[in-house]
């Protein structure tokens, strides 16, 4: 998790797309996001770059609550809780994102990212 936070606060694009597993769905309160990895590209873009401004004037992305519930040696449900904070400590951006991580091929990546807006 802690790459994947520093991949959203250097706007590497790239990197952040690495975190996530074949056609790993994203859902933002029930609702699909992103199906497959053309649209994780252009969803997880399109966010990327609404805060772009944000992230050159020193905004950075927190995760101070991360939790990890374990099932079984290749798989963990790990919820985590993304604060966007502006330098002077006003949040942008809170709330919790939830993950179905699996190791593949040795890799660790996200099956499933589950957003919760509110």
């Amino acid at each position: 998790m802690a790459a994947y936070l520093d991949a959203w606060n250097e706007g590497d694009l790239e990197r952040i797309l690495d975190a996530y597993h074949g056609s790993a769905p994203i859902y933002a309160d029930g609702v699909v996001e992103a199906s497959d990895a053309e649209s994780r590209l252009a969803y997880l873009g399109a966010y990327l770059d609404s805060t772009r401004d944000e992230l050159a004037q020193g905004t950075r992305w927190e995760s101070p609550t991360v939790e990890v519930m374990p099932l079984g040696a290749d798989a963990a449900l790990v919820t985590a809780r993304w604060t966007l904070r502006r330098t002077d400590g006003t949040a942008l951006e809170d709330y919790p994102d939830s993950y179905l991580m699996v190791r593949i091929g040795g890799r660790w990546g996200f099956l499933t990212d589950v957003i919760h807006n509110g």
